[in-house]
Protein backbone atom coordinates (compact mmCIF):
# COMPACT_ATOMS: atom_id res chain seq x y z
CA UNK A 1 0.00 0.00 0.00
CA UNK A 2 2.83 2.45 0.83
CA UNK A 3 4.62 1.74 -2.45
CA UNK A 4 3.80 3.22 -5.80
CA UNK A 5 3.44 1.29 -9.07
CA UNK A 6 7.22 1.32 -9.57
CA UNK A 7 7.88 -0.13 -6.11
CA UNK A 8 9.10 3.13 -4.51
CA UNK A 9 8.13 3.48 -0.86
CA UNK A 10 6.33 6.76 -0.23
CA UNK A 11 7.50 9.03 2.60
CA UNK A 12 5.28 10.60 5.22
CA UNK A 13 6.35 13.28 7.68
CA UNK A 14 4.28 13.34 10.89
CA UNK A 15 4.47 16.50 13.01
CA UNK A 16 2.78 16.46 16.42
CA UNK A 17 3.86 17.47 19.91
CA UNK A 18 2.07 14.51 21.48
CA UNK A 19 4.41 11.51 21.50
CA UNK A 20 1.46 9.11 21.71
CA UNK A 21 0.17 10.51 18.40
CA UNK A 22 3.53 10.33 16.59
CA UNK A 23 4.07 6.80 17.92
CA UNK A 24 0.59 5.76 16.78
CA UNK A 25 1.02 7.26 13.32
CA UNK A 26 4.47 5.70 12.96
CA UNK A 27 3.05 2.29 13.82
CA UNK A 28 -0.08 2.54 11.66
CA UNK A 29 1.64 4.05 8.63
CA UNK A 30 4.64 1.74 8.98
CA UNK A 31 2.24 -1.22 8.93
CA UNK A 32 0.86 0.22 5.68
CA UNK A 33 4.43 0.10 4.32
CA UNK A 34 5.04 3.85 4.25
CA UNK A 35 8.38 5.28 5.34
CA UNK A 36 7.55 7.49 8.31
CA UNK A 37 9.56 10.23 9.94
CA UNK A 38 8.00 11.75 13.06
CA UNK A 39 8.99 15.00 14.78
CA UNK A 40 7.47 16.82 17.72
CA UNK A 41 7.21 20.40 16.44
CA UNK A 42 7.08 22.56 13.36
CA UNK A 43 10.56 23.94 13.91
CA UNK A 44 12.05 20.44 13.72
CA UNK A 45 9.93 19.68 10.66
CA UNK A 46 11.35 22.70 8.84
CA UNK A 47 14.89 21.55 9.64
CA UNK A 48 14.41 18.20 7.91
CA UNK A 49 11.77 19.03 5.31
CA UNK A 50 13.96 19.67 2.28
CA UNK A 51 16.35 16.79 2.94
CA UNK A 52 13.60 14.26 3.72
CA UNK A 53 11.33 15.29 0.80
CA UNK A 54 8.06 13.81 2.12
CA UNK A 55 5.26 12.83 -0.22
CA UNK A 56 2.69 13.66 2.48
CA UNK A 57 2.91 15.86 5.59
CA UNK A 58 0.54 15.10 8.47
CA UNK A 59 0.66 17.96 10.96
CA UNK A 60 -1.11 18.91 14.15
CA UNK A 61 -2.35 22.50 14.12
CA UNK A 62 -1.57 23.27 17.79
CA UNK A 63 2.12 22.86 18.67
CA UNK A 64 4.75 24.76 20.63
CA UNK A 65 7.28 26.94 18.78
CA UNK A 66 5.68 26.77 15.31
CA UNK A 67 1.99 25.91 14.85
CA UNK A 68 0.69 23.96 11.86
CA UNK A 69 -0.46 27.05 9.98
CA UNK A 70 2.98 28.67 10.31
CA UNK A 71 4.68 25.41 9.30
CA UNK A 72 2.45 25.32 6.22
CA UNK A 73 3.26 28.93 5.27
CA UNK A 74 7.00 28.49 5.70
CA UNK A 75 7.02 25.17 3.87
CA UNK A 76 5.22 26.53 0.80
CA UNK A 77 7.54 29.57 0.76
CA UNK A 78 10.38 27.08 0.26
CA UNK A 79 8.55 24.83 -2.16
CA UNK A 80 5.06 25.70 -3.41
CA UNK A 81 4.33 22.03 -4.18
CA UNK A 82 4.23 21.34 -0.42
CA UNK A 83 0.80 23.02 -0.36
CA UNK A 84 -0.77 19.89 -1.85
CA UNK A 85 0.97 17.56 0.60
CA UNK A 86 -0.49 18.69 3.94
CA UNK A 87 -3.09 16.91 6.06
CA UNK A 88 -3.93 18.71 9.30
CA UNK A 89 -4.96 17.16 12.62
CA UNK A 90 -7.25 19.13 14.92
CA UNK A 91 -8.64 18.73 18.37
CA UNK A 92 -11.81 20.34 19.61
CA UNK A 93 -10.42 23.81 20.39
CA UNK A 94 -9.92 25.50 17.02
CA UNK A 95 -10.17 29.29 17.25
CA UNK A 96 -11.71 31.50 14.56
CA UNK A 97 -8.37 32.52 12.99
CA UNK A 98 -7.20 28.92 12.76
CA UNK A 99 -10.54 27.72 11.40
CA UNK A 100 -10.36 30.41 8.72
CA UNK A 101 -6.86 29.17 7.78
CA UNK A 102 -8.06 25.56 7.57
CA UNK A 103 -11.06 26.58 5.47
CA UNK A 104 -8.98 28.58 3.00
CA UNK A 105 -5.89 26.33 2.79
CA UNK A 106 -7.67 23.65 0.78
CA UNK A 107 -5.92 21.00 2.89
CA UNK A 108 -7.57 17.89 4.23
CA UNK A 109 -8.38 18.01 7.96
CA UNK A 110 -8.71 15.03 10.30
CA UNK A 111 -10.31 15.44 13.71
CA UNK A 112 -8.76 13.74 16.73
CA UNK A 113 -9.57 11.02 17.45
CA UNK A 114 -9.25 10.00 13.83
CA UNK A 115 -10.45 6.98 11.92
CA UNK A 116 -7.64 4.78 10.50
CA UNK A 117 -9.58 3.98 7.32
CA UNK A 118 -10.27 7.67 6.73
CA UNK A 119 -6.57 8.44 7.30
CA UNK A 120 -5.56 5.80 4.78
CA UNK A 121 -8.01 7.11 2.18
CA UNK A 122 -6.88 10.71 2.61
CA UNK A 123 -3.22 9.71 2.21
CA UNK A 124 -4.01 7.75 -0.95
CA UNK A 125 -5.95 10.74 -2.29
CA UNK A 126 -2.99 13.05 -1.56
CA UNK A 127 -0.60 10.72 -3.33
CA UNK A 128 -2.89 10.42 -6.37
CA UNK A 129 -3.36 14.19 -6.59
CA UNK A 130 0.44 14.56 -6.55
CA UNK A 131 0.73 12.05 -9.38
CA UNK A 132 2.39 9.44 -7.15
Amino acid sequence: MGKDHSGITRKILVVDDEKAITDLFSQILGDMEYEVRAVDDGEEALKILDAYKPDVIVSDVHMPKIDGDELYRRAIERQPSYAKKFIFLTGSNVDTKLQRFLDTSGCEVLDKPFDIIELSEIIKKKLRSSGL
